[in-house]
């Protein structure tokens, strides 16, 4: 219980200073208080396992071969200086061959063929055609439709065809037959 009451303090203690004062403090302050408490921390460390460090041999066997692999490295890095002079200091980048994509109009598949068909009379119907435009807010000159004195059946009354033409995209029924 000794051991339990002064950790929840500290605990406590802690979780104020970085909630309260530390979103206060500028970035130079932060950094210069994390230098100091893990300096402090490394030397609390060292201090309390100091024996366990003395105590542990394996890595003296070692140290007979650290000037031989500093030599080593030293040479490595030498010799890689030296061939950068000699190759220049630049990269080859090998050469791409040109790549180039088909467009849509060329497809044979069903699928595309079909995306591109939509793709075209979307562009009709907003007016992004390239040819003629259009101006969107005035009204078209269309005939009216007058109350005509005819009979309510349509015996003997030709019909003429709906005005069905929606821009330079439209296909008439003689160039669907021909598709």
């Amino acid at each position: 219980m000794e051991l339990f009451l002064p950790s929840i303090l500290i605990l406590l203690l802690a979780a104020v200073v970085v909630m309260g004062l530390i979103p206060q403090f500028s970035p130079i302050i932060i950094v210069t208080l994390a230098i100091v408490l893990l300096v402090a921390g490394m030397y609390n460390h060292f201090t309390m396992f100091w024996n366990e460090y003395q105590q542990s041999t394996w890595q003296r066997s070692l140290t007979m071969f650290a000037p031989g692999i500093l030599i080593i490295a030293i040479f490595v890095y030498l010799l890689f200086a030296i061939g950068a002079f000699f190759t220049g200091g630049s990269v080859p980048v090998p050469v791409l061959p040109e790549m180039s994509i088909p467009s849509a109009e060329t497809a044979t598949n069903a699928l595309t063929s079909g995306i591109n068909d939509t793709m075209n009379a979307a562009k009709g119907m907003f007016g992004f055609n390239e040819g003629k435009k259009e101006p969107k807010n005035e009204p078209r000159n269309e005939p009216k439709n007058e109350p005509r004195n005819e009979p309510r059946n349509n015996v003997g009354r030709l019909r003429r065809p709906p005005n069905n033409n929606t821009g330079p995209n439209s296909i008439t029924r003689s160039q669907l037959a021909a598709v």
